[in-house]
């Protein structure tokens, strides 16, 4: 008589709570268990509105040779035919690129030894999220059964990033819900906020390297940039859009939004089914911490050690756009007039220096960016 066998279900423990990259490294570890000879996982998420794609998981036996790549789409014509297409990309042998002019991204994949690879667009309700990559130091390496497997995969992947970014989403509808009902008016132009995440982007993606800021970190504190003043939707109008300058009172009662903002991060997470959202601790420090200075003259009057990077990045990107753009108590300034005041906080310690210092170098990043969200 056959016995029926019991077999390990590798996938199982994907149905505990469990963050983000957590799952995709689960996931990675299942595929090289499947098949040893996938040496390298990568992802890559668009921008459809940049038309930006932007390295963000990596894992291999290898240090990624991309940190902080980005290269428009446009550029990139392979990719754009699979992503119209929705087909896959299978490659035997990679070195068929050497007769072309090769991307930096392939350059630096022969260069550590890779030979075969797999590319699959994301796609999710017919939206390009970006690109999932798979790749062997073995020619030939993916046949039909392991291509049809790593399809099946991808689109687990897939899966996967898709319910992270509806997270995200999730947080950032909240607050246009909580300012529609509350009828006021919104908190921050839809252009400040987009200023915002670019600058922020620009800023991290300098100090990537010095800081040993991970492409994961860039792209969430690029997410999490445009909700740092969520706690202004406790803030009377009369306060906000206030044509002069704050009473001594009034101050304290604007000072009171990065703890009301935090509150409702808190409950969001709690109420909304958000705990599992990857760098959450980033968006709690965000929106409690992008006043502080380090010298303890801000908002909560934190120390230097205290103040989180993020927070710091967040902090200069704000006072950036804040001094560049016209505000109900004052005109736009100069983007000359703008770094030599940010460049005087930082040499009193209330801004950190190494961040001013990428404005200076990134001038014209900077009226690129305001000239794409005036």
């Amino acid at each position: 008589m056959l016995e029926a066998a019991e077999l390990q279900d590798p996938y199982r423990a994907l149905g505990r709570p469990m963050h983000f990259l957590e799952r995709l490294e689960h996931l990675y570890r299942v595929l090289r268990e499947q098949f040893d000879g996938i040496q390298r996982f990568a992802m890559a998420l668009y921008d459809s509105e940049t038309d930006l794609l932007s390295t963000f998981i990596y894992e291999s036996d290898d240090s990624s040779p991309l940190l902080g790549y980005s290269v428009q789409l446009a550029d990139v014509p392979s990719l754009q035919r699979i992503a119209s297409g929705a087909t896959l990309r299978v490659v035997d042998d990679m070195r068929c690129f050497r007769s072309q002019v090769m991307s930096v991204h392939t350059r630096a994949l022969l260069e550590q030894g890779y030979r075969s690879s797999f590319t699959m667009p994301l796609i999710h309700e017919n939206s390009l999220k970006g690109f999932l990559f798979l790749n062997s130091a073995s020619l030939n390496y993916f046949d039909a059964p392991k291509a049809t497997y790593c399809n099946l995969w991808a689109h687990l992947v897939g899966q996967q990033l898709a319910h992270e970014q509806e997270a995200v989403q999730r947080m950032q509808a909240l607050v246009h819900f909580a300012t529609d009902v509350s009828g006021r008016r919104s908190v921050e132009t839809e252009s400040h906020v987009r200023r915002m995440a670019a600058y922020a982007r620009l800023l991290a993606r300098e100090l990537q390297s010095e800081w040993h800021l991970s492409d994961a970190f860039v792209e969430y504190l690029t997410l999490f940039a445009p909700l740092h003043d969520i706690g202004k939707i406790a803030i009377s109008d009369s306060i906000l859009h206030k044509p002069g300058p704050l009473t001594a009172d009034e101050f304290e009662t604007m000072k009171k939004h990065v703890s009301v903002g935090r509150d409702i991060v808190d409950q969001a997470i709690r109420h909304f089914s958000l705990g599992e959202m990857e760098y959450a601790d980033m968006l709690r420090n965000i929106v409690q911490f992008h006043h502080e200075k380090l010298n303890g003259t801000g908002y909560l009057g934190c120390t230097q050690q205290e103040v989180p990077v993020e927070a710091r990045i967040i902090a200069v990107a704000d006072i950036l756009d804040a001094l560049l753009s016209a505000r109900s108590y004052k005109e736009p300034w100069t983007l000359e007039k703008t770094l030599s005041v940010m460049s005087s906080m930082a040499d009193a310690n209330e801004l950190d220096a190494a961040v001013v210092a990428v404005l200076h170098k990134r001038q014209e990043k900077i009226e690129q960016i305001r000239a794409r969200y005036p």
